[in-house]
Formats: C-alpha cells, sequence, structure tokens
C-alpha cells in the first residue's frame, strides 16, 4: 500500500491545488504587504513577519488565475533552515487537510513541471504543486539568492 501523506489544499482564484503539509511552516491571515519597486508582477511585496521579513509571491499573477472575492485570503509560509529568508504564498482560500494514499505522478508536460502530482480524492483531483521546482526558477533568481532546495520539497538553504 502506498505511504499516506498529508496535504493542504487551497484555491488561487476558483481552482484548487494542494502543497504537501510536511513544506509549509505555518498558515496566517493577510498582514501588511510593502511593494518593491522593480519586481516582477506577481511578487506582491514584502511583509514582516514574528520579527522576520517574509517575500509574499501571488501565483494568480504569475499564470494568469482571476482574483475571486470568495473565501478567505491567507498566506502560507513556507519551511527553510534559516529564519531570515522565507517565501509566503498568497492563496484566495485555504480549504482543508487532506490525507490520502491516491496519489498519481503528473504527467510531465504540464506547467514545465511545477505540478508534482495528483491528488485524487472520491469527488475530485487536484494538482499538487512542487514547491521545490516552483520556487527554484524566476522567483529565486529574481531575489538573488544561491537558493538550494531540499528533496523533500522544503526551502532549505539560503
Amino acid at each position: 500500500m502506498d505511504e499516506m501523506k498529508q496535504f493542504i489544499q487551497f484555491k488561487l482564484g476558483i481552482l484548487d491545488y494542494a502543497v504537501e503539509m510536511s513544506s509549509v511552516r505555518e498558515i496566517l491571515k493577510p498582514v501588511n504587504v510593502t511593494q518593491l519597486l522593480g519586481a516582477p508582477a506577481y511578487i506582491q511585496g514584502i511583509a514582516k513577519v514574528r520579527d522576520g521579513v517574509v517575500t509574499i509571491v501571488d501565483l494568480r499573477k504569475k499564470f494568469n488565475i482571476a482574483p475571486t472575492d470568495e473565501g478567505e485570503p491567507r498566506i502560507m509560509i513556507f519551511e527553510s533552515n534559516l529564519d531570515t529568508e522565507r517565501i509566503g504564498l498568497w492563496v484566495d482560500d485555504v480549504v482543508e487537510i487532506q490525507e490520502s494514499n491516491s496519489i498519481e505522478q503528473a504527467p510531465s508536460i504540464i506547467h514545465k513541471g511545477i505540478i508534482k502530482e495528483i491528488l485524487k480524492l472520491d469527488n475530485a483531483i487536484i494538482p499538487v504543486l512542487d514547491i521545490e521546482k516552483l520556487f527554484s526558477s524566476d522567483i529565486i533568481n529574481w531575489l538573488g539568492s544561491d537558493i538550494e532546495l531540499s528533496a523533500n520539497s522544503t526551502l532549505a538553504q539560503f
């Protein structure tokens, strides 16, 4: 039998996605975000979170997903080895925690590999984002860091 995994299901616009629960440090209500000059449109800005600074990324803007007024917006902060550099993902709503072993690998053609696998539920399928690949490309390059990500999809070294 396949291993049971836990996922956090969330919404970007009206679309459902998920990330592995082990990669998320915390989920916050929206905070004040300071815009950054010269940042790409999908970098919402930076925010102070518990004495640290978090770069907030809005994937709706990156992938042209229409925002929605439904739900309660949240910021998912991703795990890293250092408290000085973190990335937060702005989402329109956190739906629920899913636990499942009904998972399939995503076809490699989907979104240049940022969809890691597909979570199969009784009444839906939900793409699971590969945080390692998502944050290892242009977002990290824009931040100007030599960030290396570990194999378990967590932000590892900054």
